[in-house]
């Protein structure tokens, strides 16, 4: 009785897509509200001239206003989900509270795609830093993280996030 079971993903529900047919954008996925980090996740990418498609629930109006930039998938089934997050070059999970656990974070990661999120709540154990992504803690970590996305290899992504949140994993 004392120990944490963490979610756990089907890594089938997750088809990577080759480094070189990943697209030049950044993705938010998630509720659409401001302690979610949708806009930290538009201030990087409007500082680095990145493309930025943000889904989920809620409405957006706010966070497209003035930002060209900025493009709003709504909320998306399994299938563009799946293809959204595997085709991104980075997803921001930028969440201000005390995450206790964001799967999106390791649904993007077991995608083949970094992640940059926060440096609290569960990121230090869903995020390699370094490996997988960059956890940041100031706007001016976010935005070197963001320039320095590319060093991040897609494969360890995938492969850290099922071995560490895999069906199998997870049922140990």
């Amino acid at each position: 009785y004392d120990v944490v079971i963490p979610n756990a993903f089907d890594p089938d529900m997750f088809v990577p897509v080759p480094p070189n047919k990943k697209e030049n954008y950044f993705l938010y996925i998630g509720r659409l509200n401001d302690d979610k980090g949708v806009g930290i996740a538009i201030d990087i990418t409007k500082r680095l001239g990145i493309p930025l498609k943000i889904a989920g629930q809620g409405n957006p109006d706010r966070f497209l206003k003035g930002q060209p930039h900025v493009e709003y998938l709504g909320p998306l089934g399994v299938d563009a989900r799946k293809e959204v997050m595997a085709k991104a070059r980075c997803g921001v999970v930028a969440t201000h509270y005390v995450e206790p656990f964001g799967g999106t974070a390791v649904e993007i990661q077991m995608s083949g795609t970094p992640v940059i999120s926060t440096d609290w709540g569960v990121f230090p154990e869903t995020v390699l830093h370094g490996v997988t992504g960059y956890r940041c803690r100031t706007l001016e970590q976010f935005v070197w993280a963001a320039k320095n996305i590319d060093k991040i290899n897609p494969h360890a992504c995938r492969e850290w996030a099922i071995n560490n949140f895999s069906l199998d994993r997870v049922a140990l």
